[in-house]
Order: C-alpha cells, then structure tokens, then sequence
C-alpha cells in the first residue's frame, strides 16, 4: 500500500511539473514583441569605454581584453576591460595576455566581412583566470559560459561586435531582450547604377542565457548617398 501511494505521489508531482512547463510555453509564445522604432530603447556601450565593472562575470578573472585580426592571425586593434586592473598585474602575467596567441573561430561567430561576404578578420577574447593562465574564448557557446546571465549592456556588446556594419538597440523586459539590429552595407560599384548603401534592419528576440528567440529581417531600404543613412 505504502510503495502504491509513493508511484501516486510520482506521477502527480510529474504531470504538475509537465503542465507547469507546458504554461510557461504556452505564456512566453503568447507575448508578442513589436519590432523597436528607430530611436525606440538604449544603445549598447562602446567597448571602447567598457570597464571591468560593466560585466557580471560567471567566474572571477584577473584581467580580459578583446583583439580583432586580421584573416591571417595578425593583430588589428582591440579593447583593453580596465587598463588600472592590468596595471595591477605582475610583468609576467602582463607578457602572458600580451603573448596571446590567435585562434581562429570554427563558425561564423566573432567573424569579419566585407560587403561582399569575403571573409576579412575575427575576434578573440584573452583573459587571465585566478590561477594566472591565458585562456582564449572564439566561440559564442564559450562567451556565454564566461559571461553567464546576459545582464549589462557590455555583455550585449560583446556577444554581438561580429555586427561591424551597424549599430544595436535594444529594450529588455524582464528576462528577454528586444533587439533592433542595423546593418549597413555599402556599394564599391562606382557609376554601375547600383544604390550607394542600403540598410538592413532585422528584429532579435533574446532571453537572458543568450538563446535567440526570434530573429527576422523588419525592412530593408537603399540610398542613393551614405549620408542619409
């Protein structure tokens, strides 16, 4: 009798958990989000100007930077996360990150292109975990572990810097962020009749693990000069 009522107990704490989950779904395919205006929500922070304390880190590190390279591996430019925490760092620790050897993304995350899709650099993240040792971080499923909640809006910036053609804005309502994405790409077609630019707006939903939701072009419109866009 006893072993009887436990398989009850079983089976009715599973079917509220099957129906919890099934409401959860069925609540979170019922919001509608409308795709943001042009000046609708915030802009992400330059990366330029990001600091240490911009971003909520899954785990502690000593120091991180972002480097963009060229398509053979030759360093570009790149983002130093607070330079009075590198200043902190021993010379040898400051020779480790510096010495960060390149590596090459697998898909198309962090990967630069030009306007006509030919393959022109990438990024990597280098940081210095609390041991001290140079990690490198060139995949989105990697970034995610090392930021964990996507909740600062440097955090947006770093998971999106492969859109280098346009600017990012965003509105976040509760755990979802609704994203208005512009992509601007630009003609080399000198006189062939060609629009000089034309620009690309597409719509992201994002939950705060950095699943994507949604993620749909909204409109698309040329120009026959840059400055208008």
């Amino acid at each position: 009798m006893r072993r009887e009522v436990k398989y009850l107990l079983q089976w009715i704490a599973l079917v509220g958990l099957v129906l919890g989950v099934s409401t959860q779904c069925a609540s979170a395919q019922s919001i509608s989000y409308k795709p943001l205006k042009a000046h609708e929500g915030r802009g992400v922070i330059s990366l330029q100007k990001a600091m240490l304390r911009d971003v909520h880190l899954a785990k502690p590190v000593k120091y991180f930077d972002i480097k963009q390279y060229d398509r053979d591996g030759k360093y570009v430019t790149g983002w130093s996360f607070d330079m009075a925490a590198y200043k902190k760092l021993s010379n040898k620790e400051k020779k480790r990150i510096r010495s960060a050897k390149a590596k090459k993304p697998k898909s198309s995350f962090w990967k630069r292109s030009l306007n006509d899709g030919t393959f022109a650099g990438f990024y990597n993240l280098h940081y210095l975990d609390s041991h001290s040792r140079v990690q490198t971080i060139n995949s989105r499923k990697d970034l995610l572990v090392f930021l964990g909640t996507v909740d600062t809006p440097a955090e947006l910036s770093m998971l999106f810097l492969d859109h280098n053609y346009g600017k990012i804005r965003y509105k976040k309502m509760g755990n979802i962020y609704n994203m208005r994405i512009n992509n601007v790409y630009s003609s080399d077609c000198d006189g062939c009749g060609e629009p000089a630019c034309t620009l690309f707006v597409r719509q992201k939903i994002m939950d705060n693990r950095g699943n994507i939701l949604l993620d749909k072009q909204v409109s698309e419109k040329s120009f026959k000069s840059e400055k208008k866009v």
